[in-house]
């Protein structure tokens, strides 16, 4: 077999897209993993999206047998990225000439970091890494729950961002251990990105938490929620979750989403009590 790898930058041209979504789909239904999520499938097509794909095709039969997406959330030269092999093609080192390919590119782009995302089943995928040299850092598992109009009891307003920056970086900062560089970074990204909005909520005219819903197809992504440390364990962050199922229901999706680390024991018992269910487990690795 005589396979071709090249990178493409993004956005991605709709035939290139559709072989994409193939491969995925047939992989999706080998592995049962949501690689559409893993490699972002829904964002690389939008002029928005920061990165670059790596794909792989057998030449004699012209099919496309192995894609990696390497995306720069927002644009600080921090990739994550993720790959996937055709079923009945593995094994064949196509993998191995992905991520030769994405060291190359990362080099040439000057990355600061690079993340690699794993499904929790992979032992190939573990073991490829580790030839690579990449070390296990973390893993989240992702949650879903039904979008659905939920009765709401609160005192609390949920409104877009508009000009409470000084707040909100406050609350970001606090519950996620950034700077408030990084937070303000993470505002303007999520402000300026189509298919993201900046939700915050308030109190008696204060703000106490934040809420980041992205716009994925079918899905509806929750993101950012985050609670003021002196609002805390008033069920607030239970009221932005049912406050998310009613906005994906309002607007026609038919499913929330959320990722979670999975050390992170009371924000999971908080997401299970709200009807969420671990649905998937994510690994995340970076280059030792």
């Amino acid at each position: 077999m005589n396979i071709s790898v090249m990178t493409v930058s993004f956005p991605l041209d709709q035939e290139t897209m559709e072989e994409i979504k193939q491969l995925v789909a047939e992989a999706e239904a080998v592995d049962k993993v949501d690689y559409t999520s893993l490699l972002n499938v829904g964002e690389l097509s939008t002029s928005y999206t920061k990165g670059f794909c790596i794909i792989a095709y057998d030449d004699l039969n012209d099919r496309l047998v192995g894609v990696l997406t390497s995306i720069d959330r927002i644009a600080t030269l921090d990739f994550e990225w993720c790959s996937v092999v055709l079923p009945t093609v593995r094994r064949l080192g196509i993998g191995e000439r992905l991520v030769i390919e994405l060291r190359r590119n990362l080099e040439i782009r000057g990355a600061a970091t690079d993340l690699a995302l794993l499904p929790d089943s992979s032992e190939a995928g573990r073991q490829l890494l580790r030839k690579f040299g990449y070390v296990f850092d973390f893993a989240e598992r992702s949650m879903v729950a039904d979008a659905a109009e939920v009765e709401l009891n609160s005192e609390v307003t949920v409104s877009q961002f508009t000009d409470e920056e000084s707040e909100v970086v406050r609350i970001l900062a606090s519950a996620f251990n950034e700077t408030d560089e990084d937070a303000k970074e993470l505002i303007t990204f999520n402000t300026q990105t189509p298919n993201r909005q900046l939700l915050i909520a308030k109190l008696q005219g204060e703000v106490i938490g934040t809420l980041i819903l992205v716009d994925d197809g079918e899905k509806l992504w929750i993101t950012g929620l985050a609670v003021h440390e002196h609002a805390r364990g008033k069920g607030v962050a239970t009221y932005l979750l049912n406050w998310s199922k009613n906005e994906a229901n309002r607007i026609g999706k038919s499913s929330v989403y959320l990722d979670v680390e999975t050390d992170n024991d009371q924000a999971f018992s908080i997401y299970e009590r709200a009807g969420f269910t671990t649905v998937g487990n994510t690994h995340f690795y970076v280059k030792r």
